[in-house]
């Protein structure tokens, strides 16, 4: 009899569980797909096509936005203004180069001469050798070149690497004191050199400014120059209206003047040009 009733009380609550179960929900759709096997997923894979990418046709950027109708057949662009008009061209200006070095054949052809060098005070002089060559031009110690005449109307020009060679024999602060007789030739000679240029930056006029190899803008700006690769320029007449910390260019004409200035064995200065003439149309 235990036995019925236990039965009974079993099939009782089994129905009350059924009856009380609350009705089955279908699940969404991202749900069923999150629960489908992995092989169906890697089927779909295979037969989805990937995308075909685009082809990059010579001359051209894939990244580059389709030309407009008709572009293929629309006539080549006409020259730039600044181009036909003949205006000057936008090439950044360079300082003073060296000149291309004469051949060892011009130099021995040369004539040998030997022309009156100055004095230069705090300093010894180291002979050159100086050869005219056939254009006109002084071959210098076979390894340097000055054209011009060293006149008002036909100035040297002067090259910064030839005048940065002079820190090869001259370097007070170490004892050498010898300066090349070729840097001393030049001492009273009217040159032409070319470069960067500071003004003083609490003067609205000045009639004096630097003439330098590197940029510098006086202050923070670009490479601070040095006595070998720097001119100190008087100029013959007062300039104004640069901008302060900026990087101006020009070429200087005048006389070209060797004083070393030292403090306490430091050389500050090498270089002068006096009566410059400043011309930045180049």
């Amino acid at each position: 009899m235990k036995v019925v009733w236990t039965i009974v009380a079993l099939l009782l609550v089994g129905g009350l569980f059924v009856l009380f179960q609350p009705p089955r929900q279908e699940q969404p759709l991202w749900k069923q797909a999150m629960e489908e096997p992995a092989s169906v997923q890697r089927e779909a894979e295979r037969t989805t096509e990937p995308p075909i990418p685009p082809t990059k046709t010579a001359g051209t950027s894939v990244f580059d936005e389709p030309a407009p109708s008709g572009a293929a057949s629309a006539s080549p662009a006409a020259p730039s203004t600044a181009t036909a008009a003949g205006t000057k061209s936008d090439s950044k200006p360079e300082p003073s180069a060296e000149p291309k070095r004469p051949s060892a054949e011009a130099i021995a052809a040369g004539s040998t001469f030997e022309p009156e060098i100055p004095d230069i005070p705090e300093a010894e002089l180291l002979p050159s050798r100086f050869v005219k060559l056939a254009d006109g031009s002084i071959s210098v110690d076979d390894a340097w070149t000055i054209r011009g005449e060293g006149t008002t109307d036909e100035p040297y020009e002067i090259s910064w690497e030839f005048l940065a060679s002079a820190q090869e024999d001259y370097m007070p602060r170490l004892g050498e004191r010898k300066l090349p007789a070729r840097i001393a030739f030049l001492s009273g000679k009217h040159v032409k050199i070319s470069g960067y240029l500071a003004f003083p930056l609490v003067a609205p006029t000045s009639s004096e400014c630097l003439l330098m190899l590197n940029q510098w803008d006086g202050c923070c700006i670009g490479v601070p120059p040095t006595p070998y690769d720097a001119v100190e320029v008087r100029l013959t007449s007062e300039v104004k209206g640069w901008k302060k910390h900026t990087i101006n260019f020009g070429a200087i004409e005048g006389v070209f003047r060797v004083e070393p200035y030292l403090v306490e064995n430091w050389l500050v200065g090498l270089y002068l040009i006096d009566e410059g003439v400043l011309d930045t149309e180049i």
